[in-house]
């Protein structure tokens, strides 16, 4: 497991979809990826913010596509 924060992408790729992370040893869904942060549903349902850099991920099962042209 990595930092979500030292996962490089490509210039032409972003993150899609929904995935899981680790917080502070609890998994956690992502909603959604911003520059250095990432909103994340706590277990009661409420949408929280969390900095890239305390959030564990597998890297290689990240939901990456490229962006298209136009």
């Amino acid at each position: 497991m990595r930092r979500l924060s030292e996962v490089e992408l490509d210039e032409d790729e972003i993150l899609i979809e929904e995935f899981d992370a680790q917080l502070s040893g609890v998994m956690v869904r992502v909603t959604a990826v911003l520059e250095r942060t990432c909103v994340y549903l706590s277990k009661e349902g409420e949408r929280r913010l969390v900095s890239k850099k305390d959030l564990w991920v597998e890297a290689d099962k990240l939901p990456i596509r490229r962006r298209g042209i136009g």
